[in-house]
């Protein structure tokens, strides 16, 4: 039985972008796509060579709190630099192609590729 603080209807409804719904800009929305692009590539790799901490500070070249924030995904703590480096150092191809965007709808499309064959689609809002 429900209690009188439950409701049965969400708390929030999404337009559809998380960005969107928070008030991002197009161009930190792009930003945090690309980093999520590439965090998701080192997080794949990194688990499929089952590293350590230790030896990922190692392979990286990177202090090991700067490791755990990786591992934890707080991409707000790196650039796109520093984590396209990270993926060098891991042997990982990345790659950000740029070109004239393809219109989907209202929105414009971008793609990044990152890792071994990973090739992910970005939408940011036309500014």
């Amino acid at each position: 039985m429900k209690s009188a603080n439950q409701s049965s209807s969400p708390g929030h409804i999404t337009k559809g972008d998380i960005f969107d719904d928070l008030g991002f800009s197009p161009a930190e929305t792009l930003e945090a796509k690309i980093k999520a692009d590439i965090l998701h590539a080192l997080i794949k790799e990194i688990d499929l060579r089952g590293l350590t901490q230790a030896q990922l500070a190692t392979a990286l070249k990177a202090h090991q709190p700067d490791v755990s924030n990786l591992l934890k995904g707080k991409i707000s703590k790196f650039s796109i630099t520093r984590l396209i480096q990270f993926a060098g150092r891991l042997n990982l191809d990345a790659r950000l192609e740029v070109g004239t965007p393809k219109i989907i709808g209202s929105k414009l499309a971008l793609k990044t590729s990152t890792g071994k064959s990973a090739r992910l689609t970005n939408e940011v809002l036309n500014a």
